[in-house]
């Protein structure tokens, strides 16, 4: 925690001038506010009180319930002993990756997990640079525990998964992605939950690793620990995570296979789904009433973006893919009227009513800058803090620091620089593309092809054998 502190004080400027821009804009907008003209507004007959004095309540009631159970009611499942694990195997598929992938590779062997029990499978989904001779290279030092596999061709992450996955013996498949890095104890926390008959997935927990690239990981960093050590958490109570992220996360193999060629091959409008993969494989869990929990020390470390750009153009596909599952959860939610479909439609109900309140929040601000615009800022200022509050103060009670001021700056950024995110996504939900490939490369990786056609012919494997020297940089310990 104090390496993570020391890397967020390098953006300490920023960092306080959102403290700073806190206390004096609440003190500003309080002493401020004209209460004659804060009447007037709630008196008038455009203002439907009801309604948003509803959408208020039921915002504020969930929040408290999150925190709630996602601080006090949350327990996390303990580690099991060796001989309780169960077998697994960890898929890592990359594109495009290079020499990085072994880092995510070393992080895996360098797991505490008993060797005996623990499959790796690197996968090179078609990549055009140098990936293929990374992971070999990995694979022929690991002493057999790390089997590479070429695919001629670019299909995309779910088919890799799905490669792999039919390829797995074992009892469990987890999912790293090849960017991210695993704590020795990550993976013994994510298949210790399997114990348990009636889990089908587990999450783990994602922390952002390049913190000193800039100020936008430290504000998703800021935002993770809310959505992931607490929202997670809350869900996890209710054993109906809404979604395992593609970082880390485990799946019983017998579950998975249930449905594992739909998800592969799953379509949107006619196209491929090729965005939002861990949403969907976690909404297919949920439909076939299999448990889905978090927790909280399987944790992993994978990059943010640290432009704009490339962090907007995450935050769509995010978006897309949560409309989406949100279509596709509401296909079954209401079918069961048990405690576990109810809390599948509690937070299907507060998902709706978040993308809901994006969408109206550009027309809102016109409409209140027109009518009184310093009485509007007024109020968007304080709303906007009064929202992030306890969000900010369970960051501050489960880490200590004044990281937790970057929990206000995100939701400031959010707010006023990515507010279009949501409209923008819902007229664009068909878009599949991961945004960060030329477009023809894309339009080639999206064509249909055959369902359930992996390319067996075309694959290539690596690390079957043990033989020969490797080289010295991958001596692995």
């Amino acid at each position: 925690m104090a390496e993570r502190e020391n890397q967020c004080n390098s953006g300490a400027w920023l960092k306080y001038l959102t403290l700073a821009s806190l206390i004096i804009g609440s003190l500003a907008a309080v002493i401020g506010m004209n209460t004659d003209e804060l009447l007037a507004v709630l008196n008038s007959q455009w203002v439907p009180k009801g309604f948003l004095g509803f959408l208020l309540f039921f915002g504020v009631l969930y929040n408290l319930l999150t925190i709630v159970l996602g601080t006090i009611c949350y327990r996390e499942k303990p580690i099991l002993p060796d001989d309780q694990l169960p077998s697994c195997t960890v898929i890592v598929p990359a594109y495009n990756e290079g020499e990085a992938v072994t880092i995510a590779l070393k992080s895996i062997l360098a797991s505490n997990y008993p060797a005996g029990k623990l499959e790796i499978i690197a996968i090179d989904d078609g990549s055009r640079d140098d990936t293929w001779k990374w992971i070999a290279e990995a694979a022929a030092a690991s002493n057999g525990r790390i089997r590479g596999v070429k695919l001629e061709q670019n299909r995309g992450k779910r088919h890799a998964i799905q490669y792999g996955a039919k390829l797995s013996k074992m009892d469990v498949i987890i999912t790293v992605d090849s960017d991210s890095v695993v704590e020795a104890d990550s993976i013994r926390y994510l298949t210790s939950p399997f114990v348990d008959p009636t889990v089908g997935a587990v999450a783990g927990s994602v922390q952002v690793s390049n913190l000193s690239d800039g100020v936008l990981p430290r504000m998703m960093d800021a935002h993770y620990a809310f959505s992931c050590c607490i929202l997670r958490a809350a869900n996890s109570v209710m054993r109906t995570v809404v979604c395992t992220p593609g970082a880390l996360s485990a799946y019983r193999r017998s579950a998975l296979m249930e449905f594992l060629d739909r998800w592969a091959d799953q379509t949107f409008c006619g196209r491929p789904a090729g965005i939002g993969e861990d949403r969907a494989l976690t909404t297919f869990m949920l439909r076939h009433r299999w448990h889905v929990l978090y927790q909280r020390h399987a944790v992993v470390h994978t990059e943010m973006p640290s432009k704009y750009q490339a962090t907007y153009r995450m935050m769509l596909r995010w978006e897309r893919g949560n409309i989406r599952e949100m279509l596709s959860t509401y296909e079954f939610a209401f079918r069961r009227f048990d405690w576990f479909h109810l809390a599948i439609q509690l937070n299907l109900v507060f998902q709706t009513y978040l993308f809901i309140q994006s969408l109206f929040f550009l027309p809102f601000v016109v409409l209140g800058m027109i009518a009184a615009p310093v009485f509007w800022w007024q109020c968007m200022f304080l709303l906007t803090v009064l929202w992030t509050a306890l969000p900010a103060l369970c960051y501050y009670l489960m880490s200590g620091g004044t990281g937790w001021i970057w929990t206000f700056t995100y939701t400031f950024f959010r707010t006023f620089f990515l507010f279009w995110i949501s409209p923008y996504s819902l007229f664009t939900v068909r878009n599949s593309g991961w945004l960060t490939r030329g477009k023809a490369e894309e339009a080639k990786k999206t064509e249909t092809e055959p369902a359930n056609s992996l390319p067996h012919s075309g694959a290539v494997f690596a690390g079957e054998a043990t033989g020969g020297t490797a080289p010295a940089r991958f001596q692995f310990r």
